[in-house]
C-alpha cells in the first residue's frame, strides 16, 4: 500500500504544480521546432511494427509497455527537450507522465500523434 500511496502523491503533487500546458506540444509547433534546428529527442512509444510503418525522421523507439525497462537507454540528462508521440496521443499521454514522474523535466506528448502529423503532410521516414 506505501507504494501507491507514494505514487499518487507523487502525481497528485506533479499535477497541481505543473503549468496549463504541461504536457502537450502541438504538431505545428514541433514541425517548427524541428525546422529551426532545436535539440528535441523524440521517442515513440509505438509498437516496434508501427514504429516501422512510417516515424519521424530521428525518432527512437521505446513502445510505452517497455519502457519501464528501457528507461535507461534514455538521455541521462533529465533537462533533455523531450517529445513522446504514438498513434493518436493517448500511449504518449501515459508515457510522458512516467517520464516526469521518473525524472524528466521538459518531456511533452505530441497533440493527436503521429496521426496529425500526416495528416499536415510532414514527412516521416
Amino acid at each position: 500500500m506505501a507504494l501507491k500511496e507514494d505514487i499518487c502523491s507523487a502525481m497528485e503533487n506533479y499535477m497541481m504544480t505543473s503549468p496549463p500546458d504541461w504536457n502537450v506540444v502541438r504538431v505545428g509547433e514541433l514541425k517548427k521546432a524541428l525546422d529551426a534546428g532545436q535539440k528535441i529527442f523524440l521517442l515513440d512509444v509505438r509498437e516496434p511494427a508501427e514504429y516501422q510503418a512510417g516515424h519521424i525522421e530521428g525518432a527512437v523507439n521505446v513502445s510505452v509497455k517497455e519502457l519501464p525497462k528501457r528507461v535507461a537507454e534514455l538521455p541521462q540528462d533529465r533537462d533533455v527537450k523531450m517529445v513522446a508521440y504514438c498513434a493518436s496521443g493517448i500511449r504518449s499521454a501515459y508515457a510522458t507522465m512516467f517520464l516526469r514522474v521518473y525524472g524528466y523535466r521538459d518531456v511533452r506528448t505530441m497533440e493527436h500523434g503521429i496521426r496529425e502529423w500526416v495528416s499536415a503532410g510532414y514527412p516521416v521516414v
